[in-house]
């Protein structure tokens, strides 16, 4: 029996969930037994640790090299996401295999989740856990004593709430345009609007109160408003907590609008 044969078993579920499970599963090992996990891991090391190893080496303060980490993970890091969506959409339906797969007993919404759930599991692992975990450590040799695991786990927990929000971003983008390009474009404004000062200091002036319902926020300071990130390192008390609603409030919102849209798609 073939690999791709294995993946495929006899599924008895009705509904909308009907092939979530076979589809789920050649998703998962489309990360984890190619390549891809590997890779995004290093990727995520090189970026995160290794400008995180330079400024500590460079004797830059660890408060300092820390939101370098995060501005890091603010500007670049959704990029990971923003493609692994797209492509994952887009990339089958030009293909024409998110057709052929449709024909079979799969519903759906079932396809969108799966890939959701596999890629949203994947850039966890590769982009938040190993690398964060690896920075704790640097952090905390650099400063001499262990950072506060609770208060540091929680700051991680924005940081993937910030990815999720690229990642469904994304996916809600591939199902109502054909076009590679408008996915991206649309995607990388929302992600660098906030943080690039030149785009920045316009909508502070005309539109700030979209630093309340985007998540730019929660890694980097916009204008006079500080990142909430750090705060919840060091165990203070939020300034604000709409930009965290907002944005797990987006995150639904952008898959239910993805299942709606792609199930009226014809292929």
């Amino acid at each position: 029996m073939s690999t791709s044969e294995s993946l495929l078993t006899r599924d008895r579920t009705r509904g909308w969930r009907m092939g979530l499970g076979n589809m789920l599963g050649k998703e998962v090992a489309a990360w984890w037994r190619t390549r891809r996990w590997w890779i995004q891991c290093l990727a995520g090391l090189l970026l995160l640790n290794g400008t995180l190893a330079l400024n500590l080496q460079g004797h830059v303060r660890p408060d300092n090299a820390a939101q370098t980490f995060l501005m890091m993970a603010a500007l670049c890091v959704p990029v990971a996401a923003i493609m692994a969506a797209q492509d994952s959409i887009l990339g089958e339906k030009h293909s024409g295999t998110a057709a052929w797969v449709l024909s079979k007993p799969l519903r759906r919404p079932a396809f969108l989740l799966a890939k959701l759930v596999a890629h949203a599991l994947g850039l966890l692992v590769a982009w938040v856990v190993v690398p964060g975990a690896l920075a704790y450590f640097q952090l905390s040799g650099a400063k001499g004593l262990p950072l506060d695991a609770a208060g540091y786990a929680k700051a991680m927990g924005l940081y993937y709430l910030n990815l999720l929000f690229y990642l469904t971003l994304a996916l809600v983008l591939a199902t109502l345009f054909n076009g590679r390009g408008l996915v991206l474009g649309i995607s990388f404004i929302v992600a660098w609007s906030g943080p690039m000062q030149f785009i920045g200091q316009p909508i502070q002036k005309y539109a700030p109160w979209l630093e309340l319902v985007l998540p730019w926020r929660l890694l980097m300071d916009i204008g006079r408003q500080p990142a909430l990130a750090p705060f919840l390192a060091v165990g203070q008390r939020l300034p604000a907590v709409t930009p965290i609603i907002a944005t797990a409030l987006w995150c639904v919102l952008f898959v239910g609008v993805a299942i709606w849209r792609f199930r009226r798609d014809e292929f």
